[in-house]
């Protein structure tokens, strides 16, 4: 579980079996949060998507069973940079009768209580998570979070890159709205679940 440094390094041993010893037993949610940019101080997130799900094992390995989803826009109450809307195309008009972070945070807390938290390039997510929290006067939930792109390493080295977009591509998980939070956090759990059945047959 890791939520800082520039560069993300495969899992340790310890790690994969901590992670191996959760499945089946607690709840995760793949988070994904779309902004106004890069930096959790000066940015605002403007769209939450987030998929609950449980890890069941069956004859072919580990698959996810869905508990539930919350996602929606987000008004960062400032504009949308023309260049980051063209990313993932939401801009000031669609957020304009949007929640505010702060109006959305009690159901975003009551969703994530008590689960585990998977995200691509997490330590971005957390940055963002930490300072909306702060924003709305709330403490920073305590959950723990797993990181899909140290996960992806653990399972396939030597990939020329580890952007969701590209290990979608390699593992034949589709993306429908890419840069949209819901799609994300789709693909994320998606390629989360791929990548632990690889790694737990190493294990």
């Amino acid at each position: 579980m890791r939520y800082g440094g520039s560069v993300v390094s495969r899992l340790t041993r310890d790690e994969v079996d901590a992670l191996v010893s959760t499945l089946g037993r607690v709840r995760f949610v793949a988070l994904d949060f779309e902004t106004t940019g890069l930096s959790p101080t000066a940015d605002r997130v403007v769209e939450i998507g987030a998929i609950g799900f449980t890890v069941v094992e069956n004859a072919e390995g580990w698959s996810t069973v869905e508990t539930g989803t919350l996602e929606t826009l987000i008004n960062p109450c400032r504009p949308i940079p023309p260049e980051v809307c063209a990313i993932h195309g939401i801009d000031d008009l669609a957020v304009s009768n949007a929640p505010s972070f702060a109006e959305i945070a009690g159901d975003f807390l009551s969703f994530i209580e008590g689960t585990v938290l998977v995200a691509h390039n997490a330590p971005f997510d957390m940055g963002f998570l930490k300072a909306e929290m702060e924003r709305a006067g709330l403490d920073n939930p305590p959950n723990p979070a797993y990181d899909t792109i140290a996960i992806a390493k653990t399972a396939i080295s030597g990939l020329p890159s580890y952007s969701l977009k590209s290990l979608a591509a390699s593992f034949g998980i589709a993306q429908n709205a890419a840069h949209r939070g819901g799609d994300d956090a789709k693909v994320c759990k998606e390629l989360f679940v791929r990548c632990i059945n690889l790694i737990d047959k190493r294990n």
